[in-house]
């Protein structure tokens, strides 16, 4: 049985990672800031009441971290699959401010969450990668953050923070590929979440899930530290 680690795993996309894990009859262990909130996670719990972990965590703290490596370690042995789902749009996690009102507060806390925190937890759960079969990292990342592509202003923070979240994932790749840890970044399409609430984006989380997971099960270590979308395409940094 593998043993799969999601963050942000009450809603969007995390929510529909652990769904679709569970049904593959996997153990889950979904970790959010406020966990209790999700009712569709906790309707999962009911369901799959042996297979799924819920735990509160907030990854952009140590100490909500570092309590939760000695929970999980007490939990299990080892660990699969590390997705780094969780989080924000901007620092006040609703909308993003535009040049000529930016504020440094919420640009540093978007880095913090989407950048720092993901490679904070590889390291945390490090020991039970080691002991997993096949392990990965994978990091939700996106196609704002290349750099190529880019063809408008706005979204600093975002953009900024998903670019910096592929580097890390390819200076992640070098480092843990002798121990025999891919590391990916993915780009998960354009969804249908509380983050894209205002928005028409055309992908379902069902589908855009469907899509990472084959994605994931065909990987090899060759394809450590690569950008891919959801359907398998390279994006260009």
């Amino acid at each position: 049985m593998k043993d799969i680690l999601i963050t942000g795993g009450s809603k969007g996309i995390g929510l529909e990672f652990t769904r679709q894990y569970l049904h593959q009859g996997c153990r889950v262990f979904a970790a959010s800031r406020k966990p209790d909130e999700s009712e569709a996670l906790q309707q999962l719990q009911i369901q799959y009441d042996d297979r799924l972990l819920i735990y509160k965590l907030d990854v952009a703290d140590d100490g909500s971290r570092r309590d939760f490596f000695q929970a999980l370690a007490a939990e299990t042995e080892k660990l699969d699959v590390l997705i780094n789902n969780a989080g924000v749009i901007s620092g006040n996690e609703r909308f993003s401010y535009a040049f000529g009102n930016l504020q440094q507060d919420g640009l540093c806390r978007v880095l913090l969450v989407n950048s720092v925190a993901p490679l904070m937890m590889a390291e945390g759960v490090f020991p039970l990668l080691e002991k997993g079969s096949k392990p990965m990292v994978v990091n939700i990342s996106s196609d704002n953050g290349s750099i190529s592509m880019r063809n408008s202003g706005g979204k600093y923070g975002y953009c900024t923070s998903k670019a910096a979240l592929n580097m890390i994932t390819k200076i992640l790749s070098f480092d843990l590929r002798e121990h025999g840890i891919l590391v990916l970044s993915i780009h998960p399409g354009w969804v249908q979440t509380p983050m894209t609430r205002n928005e028409e984006a055309p992908l379902t989380p069902a589908e855009s899930i469907e899509g990472m997971l084959q994605v994931i099960e065909s990987l090899k270590m060759e394809d450590s530290g690569r950008f891919l979308d959801w359907q398998g395409n390279v994006i260009p940094w």
